[in-house]
């Protein structure tokens, strides 16, 4: 027998389902794990909640999830319909974001274009990783490759890129006026922004955040 796992997929769950299975793995007898859940309508809350609750003055930067296969790996089997997914996020978003500024990004090309041409109220911006020894790499070359996702965004319309700090260690400056230079904003993620001096250099090379 085989003593490799396979990756099993997500189960479409929506979150009372998913409450309701986490609820089914507590013995009567759990008293405090029971209390608990009675103490919580949900166990995260909904996209609606965070638009209504959190003060206007806070911007939001909000990626919208997809499957993406990765180079060896199978891809998972169980994908969503794009189309009726975005349009359940982009309702809850006219119905509630009122004049609060959010960004829109997703590493997935097919979502990004898609949340371009459905709204034009909000930015879209790429996320990219690169080819690197940090993640396993994705299998579409627009997230592989920096000129292909740039190019790749100008061709949509994009608002912007955002970036792993990974791509921007070494030449920094350059590659930030070279995108900006093709119209777009760059934000820059990744575990290098913990650090003081990094963020520093991204500051004085121009980036538009972090």
């Amino acid at each position: 027998a085989s003593n490799v796992l396979e990756k099993i997929p997500p189960l479409p769950l929506s979150v009372d389902g998913e409450a309701m299975r986490k609820q089914l793995l507590i013995t009567e007898h759990d008293t405090e794990a029971l209390e608990h859940i009675e103490s919580q309508n949900k166990m995260f809350p909904y996209l609606s909640d965070m638009l209504t609750n959190l003060p206007l003055s806070l911007g939001l930067m909000l990626e919208v999830k997809a499957n993406l296969p990765e180079e060896g790996v199978d891809s998972v089997k169980y994908h969503n319909d794009r189309n009726a997914y975005i349009d359940v996020i982009l309702k809850e978003m006219f119905t509630h974001a009122a004049n609060r500024n959010i960004i829109l990004c997703s590493f997935c090309p097919t979502t990004c274009s898609i949340l371009r041409n459905k709204q034009d109220r909000w930015p879209v911006y790429i996320i990219l990783q690169g080819s690197t020894e940090t993640y396993p790499d994705y299998l579409d070359h627009r997230l592989r490759c920096l000129p292909t996702a740039v190019n790749f965004a100008t061709s949509e319309d994009l608002h912007g890129v955002s970036l792993f700090s990974g791509l921007l260690r070494d030449t920094p400056k350059e590659t930030l006026d070279w995108i900006k230079s093709r119209g777009l904003k760059t934000f820059v993620w990744g575990y290098h922004n913990c650090q003081q001096k990094f963020r520093d250099q991204m500051r004085q090379s121009g980036v538009n955040g972090l």
